[in-house]
């Protein structure tokens, strides 16, 4: 999971005796489209959810009215995400339960979630049925229009509401991939994925609504809690384990199609070699007796869950593949089978720079082994292991310094940083963490795993999280390596605990709740809270320009400090070597032609995004980079195993750096002595 997805957490096994559900009727009881299922949730499984939330939360140790108004909030953000459907006085009509939702609650009265998910319905018809009326003749783009820059607030009208959803589908038509002469196709596609976004939030079965409230009521407590569905737990336990039973393709909604975004390197699909990227699946058999199903109108979680299934069992795809002769249809029929997630799996690479060699560490994500870890005396396969392993085969090779690749790594499991930490730093502190009861734990290095004792560079974006943020403030802390990149990293300096409910009604789980127990802190007693770990040396990147971190989450925790850790010290000075290669980086910097164009991109964006921007073709393609900033960052990147790109920027300026540094203390005796 990446930040919010990606987030460092600990795990643990639910002790709690939580009651079985009987089955229930999806919509309400009164709905008329009631069937029969066995749910998860009722009102009263919320309530016992939310009191066990409180239980371990940082702050929060009540249901008050301030986190009634909060909810109250992130009810309606979390349903229509982007100011669509609502109104302003859609949301005033249900005001009066700004202060009183933590009463309905506490008296297992749910009925006002119904309420506002039937007027969320009503909005969404509404809107859609624009969206018909506007797709029904070709759209005209004779007269300039306006987009709003920053965050909006909900329409104040109908009208209102109506012409954000007519410039949304303008949008959505000049950004399409496969840009037709014949605007009717593109027209028609973008209904069809209207009318399925429809079907989608009227399908919602009571779980999903229940399971809105419950998100609404973390997110009220910080950006970090959340509640999870079966089918979300399932998914985190396949990020933090980095590890999935299925074919191993990652998909995506697109144009109304559900397509192959890309393969997993060494999974089923990429090793089969049919399935190619890109293509557009249209129905599915699962395998499981229930025959071909057509994917016209399901998502991609949807659609995800469909592919996913036991190791050993088949899955069977009707694909579109598009070619010069047209759309040929396929039938490709895979076994599933347990896959290491390795596109996210540490790599090593050993690259030449200035005559120095430089071994590169690339870690996307602090995962871990988490069937290992029930074990005794197991050594476990986790990143700090994986790093290890790589490391020692770079100091067989003979490197002269080591750079870490931190970018869009979002954490994972909290004590891999700490033991990874061990591996540069001889021994101390590497975080320390406070409880809701103040009580301030140390969590130690230990002194056995310190590995690699010379130029050590660690390379940051605003993407770089959590447990990233853990490793990078301690190195930057004791001094051990210098840190470059972005200006900073993401802020995110909390500490979640994974409580699995047990299953009911035959299913493994029941879900899992995911809440903020503590704050961590760096060595130092400083906190990388909201303002992350700040760079040494900063590097140009678009990154800096967008609006990414901690800062612009609702209901964030404060920054603050503690006490330093006892006999904390820097290992190092580099305060004269980081001078130096500021400078020396600086002069590279400014005669590069490639950087200079990056710095008055930044500052052109800077100027625009404080106005409305013109709707227009060059607008809707530049969206994507604006809105998704992360995804085309990773997109640069992405040449399979490749980790050192020569149009990666800035790999190639933190290369400069770690060859600058290595001939700058090749002949003094910096790194000797360290530790003792």
């Amino acid at each position: 999971m990446r930040i919010v997805a990606k987030t460092f957490l600990a795990f643990l096994l639910c002790c709690l005796a939580w009651e079985s559900i009987a089955p229930k009727i999806a919509y309400g009881d009164n709905s008329k489209n009631a069937r029969i299922i066995a749910s998860v949730l009722s009102c009263r499984e919320v309530k016992l959810r939310v009191n066990a939330m409180l239980d371990l939360h940082f702050f929060y140790t009540e249901f008050n009215e301030d986190l009634s108004k909060k909810t109250f909030k992130k009810i309606f953000d979390l349903m229509d995400p982007s100011k669509v459907y609502f109104t302003k006085s859609d949301i005033k009509s249900f005001s009066h339960l700004e202060n009183s939702i933590n009463k309905k609650i506490e008296n297992n009265n749910c009925d006002f979630l119904f309420e506002i998910y039937s007027l969320f319905l009503k909005r969404v018809g509404e809107r859609i049925e624009k969206a018909r009326f506007f797709l029904a003749k070709p759209l005209d783009f004779s007269k300039p229009e306006y987009i709003p820059s920053g965050k909006i607030d909900w329409s104040a009208s109908t009208s209102e509401a109506d012409e954000r959803m007519k410039k949304r589908i303008k949008i959505q038509y000049l950004s399409s991939e496969n840009f037709e002469d014949d605007g009717a196709k593109i027209r028609e596609r973008l209904l069809k994925s209207y009318l399925k976004l429809e079907k989608k939030y009227k399908d919602f079965d009571d779980d999903k609504i229940y399971s809105l409230l419950l998100n609404s009521i973390a997110l009220a407590m910080d950006p970090h809690s959340a509640h999870m569905l079966p089918a979300d737990h399932d998914s985190f336990v396949i990020h933090i384990s980095n590890k999935l039973e299925g074919i191993g393709a990652q998909l995506q909604e697109k144009d109304g199609y559900i397509v192959v975004k890309s393969l997993v390197q060494g999974g089923v699909a990429q090793k089969d070699g049919r399935l190619k990227a890109k293509d557009r699946i249209i129905a599915i058999d699962p395998g499981n007796g229930t025959g071909l199903k057509d994917l016209s109108d399901l998502d991609v979680e949807q659609t995800v869950n469909l592919v996913r299934g036991n190791k050993g069992t088949s899955v069977r795809l009707v694909v579109l593949r598009k070619t010069q002769k047209g759309n040929e249809r396929l039938n490709i029929v895979l076994v599933r089978d347990e896959i290491d997630l390795k596109d996210d799996e540490v790599k090593t690479k050993v690259v030449e720079n200035g005559n120095k060699k430089i071994g590169v560490i690339k870690i996307s994500t602090f995962y871990t082994d988490l069937k290992c870890k029930v074990k005794i005396f197991s050594q476990c396969h986790g990143v700090s292991y994986d790093v290890e392993q790589g490391l020692k085969k770079l100091l067989a090779k003979g490197v002269d310094g080591i750079l870490i690749d931190l970018r869009n790594n979002g954490g994972g499991d909290f004590p891999e940083s700490i033991r990874l930490t061990g591996l540069f730093v001889p021994s101390g502190t590497a975080v320390q963490t406070l409880d809701r009861n103040q009580v301030i734990k140390k969590q130690q290095i230990s002194e056995a795993s310190w590995l690699y004792k010379g130029p050590l560079i660690v390379l940051i974006n605003k993407y770089s999280a959590s447990a990233s943020e853990i490793f990078a403030g301690a190195i930057q802390d004791f001094s051990r390596g210098i840190i470059v990149g972005n200006k900073s990293t993401y802020g995110k300096a909390s500490v979640q605990v994974v409580q699995e409910i047990p299953g009911s009604q035959g299913r493994r789980s029941d879900g899992a709740l995911k809440v903020t127990q503590s704050k961590f802190y760096r060595p130092s007693g400083k906190s990388n809270q909201i303002i992350g770990v700040q760079s040494d040396i900063i590097i140009p990147d678009m990154l800096d320009a967008y609006e990414i971190g901690e800062d612009q989450l609702d209901y964030a925790l404060p920054l603050d400090s503690i006490p330093p850790a006892k006999n904390f010290r820097p290992l190092l000075n580099l305060t004269g070597l980081i001078g130096k290669l500021k400078v020396s980086s600086q002069e590279r910097i400014l005669k590069n032609t490639k950087y200079r164009e990056i710095i008055a991109k930044i500052e052109k964006y800077n100027k625009e995004k404080k106005q409305p921007m013109l709707l227009s073709k060059d607008y809707a393609k530049s969206l994507e980079e604006r809105e998704n900033p992360r995804d085309m960052k990773e997109k640069e990147g992405d040449s399979g195993d490749e980790i050192v790109l020569q149009n990666d920027l800035l790999m190639q300026e933190a290369l400069n750096i770690a060859s600058d540094s290595i001939k700058l203390t090749e002949n003094n005796s910096l790194w000797i002595g360290m530790g003792n």
